[in-house]
């Protein structure tokens, strides 16, 4: 099995960053609280933790929702991650935008099964860096999964587009063999699989997860 990037998501605390970092985990994900779903966190404590992230030399990905471009750079300045990853999805001008003004920001895009848009990827395609695709839709108060069949055409068009994809969504120690053999992303997105009663990452549930793939 070819290496596999890992992300972990949804981090709210340093003891994660540590348990990250002891087990060569090179990329975390901080969601903000304007999004709905689990483990979100505010800004104030997602710039702590990006500044741990820095000290560990792993990446901070932001995930956030603001629809001003304004606001969405002044939540960039505040927090200063390594890379963005916006579920809304800002227009090919207002990205151009952004990285001109943080040059060494990765532009990641959040993409799920029910807001999947060909014209809009086609459009962005030399902008983004990295396409996040959760097979999950998050809802104020549920959420609703999508199964990597019905997701395969979409994550299939995003690849053929030669654009990074990470896939996110119900992935856990018994599905990721299979998952892998059906269509191999760039990387696996994964949050609650992973983590302890508390939000904390699981030493013996990770340890579980990376026996199962080759981690990049």
């Amino acid at each position: 099995m070819s290496k596999i990037n890992l992300k972990i998501c949804g981090i709210t605390n340093k003891a994660s960053i540590l348990k990250a970092y002891q087990n060569n985990v090179k990329s975390l994900g901080f969601a903000s609280n304007n999004l709905n779903g689990p483990n979100t966190t505010n800004d104030k404590n997602i710039k702590k933790l990006i500044k741990e992230c820095d000290y560990y030399k792993i990446e901070s990905v932001l995930l956030t929702r603001f629809y001003s471009i304004d606001e969405i750079i002044k939540q960039i300045d505040f927090t200063k991650p390594k890379t963005i990853s916006c579920s809304y999805h800002f227009s090919k001008n207002e990205l151009l935008k952004i990285k001109q003004l943080f040059k060494k920001l990765k532009i990641g895009i959040a993409i799920n099964p029910e807001n999947f848009d060909k014209k809009y990827i086609q459009s962005i395609r030399e902008i983004v860096d990295v396409i996040y695709f959760d097979m999950n839709v998050y809802k104020k108060k549920s959420i609703k999964k999508y199964s990597l069949k019905k997701s395969l055409k979409q994550i299939q068009f995003i690849k053929n587009k030669n654009i990074p994809v990470y896939i996110g969504g119900g992935i856990d120690k018994k599905n990721v063999s299979k998952i892998l053999k059906q269509i191999t992303p760039f990387g696996l997105d994964i949050s609650r699989s992973l983590k302890n009663e508390r939000n904390l990452i699981s030493k013996s549930k990770l340890k579980d997860f990376l026996n199962q793939i080759s981690v990049g």
